[in-house]
């Protein structure tokens, strides 16, 4: 069987990168504010001997620059907690669809041999599933139109359909209920 996979990138995959993209920014930017108080305070205050005897102005200022510092740093250290609670729930996203993947070829493996489908046939069907037209099926597997239109009779026959679309619901049903068992 000719392997046809089309590049598709789902549109939370392509949310969740701009996320972790924006929370690597807030993390350096974090780092940077972090690091140019850390400089200011020590520039301006180098040695912490010398504070206790500070006039109360410069003490306000140098305690106002200390929870800055430390602001900033827990800023940064919840940025990157929530950027490991992102990390483990696409981990996990991951598993669950590889599960799911596995699950679904193995129904659809199920349904063809239930349907004594040759594997021309489950060929055709499965490039048929992926939404392929008959000319890019016919040029996928080297074969006339004629031959994958043929084919395509013979799945549609033997799942009881009339249309792609109903072979793609009777699928799309089992996936379903699957998913739902797993939740």
């Amino acid at each position: 069987m000719n392997a046809v996979q089309p590049v598709r990138v789902s549109a939370q995959a392509q949310r969740l990168g701009g996320i972790r993209r924006m929370l690597w920014v807030l993390m350096l930017v974090q780092l940077l504010c972090a690091a140019g108080l850390a400089i200011d305070l020590y520039s301006e205050f180098p040695d912490p001997r010398l504070w206790p005897g500070l006039p109360a102005i410069d003490l306000h200022h140098l305690m106002a620059e200390i929870v800055m510092v430390a602001l900033v740093l827990t800023g940064l250290a919840v940025t990157r907690h929530v950027m490991r609670k992102l990390n483990a729930e696409r981990h996990a996203l991951r598993a669950q669809l590889g599960s799911l993947r596995g699950a679904f070829d193995t129904i659809i493996q199920e349904q063809f041999a239930q349907w004594k489908l040759t594997p021309a046939q489950c060929d055709v069907a499965l490039l048929t599933l992926r939404g392929l037209r008959l000319s890019e099926i016919a040029a996928a597997r080297n074969c006339a139109e004629g031959t994958v239109k043929a084919h395509v009779s013979a799945i549609f026959r033997a799942a009881k359909v009339g249309t792609r679309s109903e072979l793609i619901g009777l699928f799309m049903d089992e996936l379903l209920d699957f998913g739902a068992t797993q939740a």
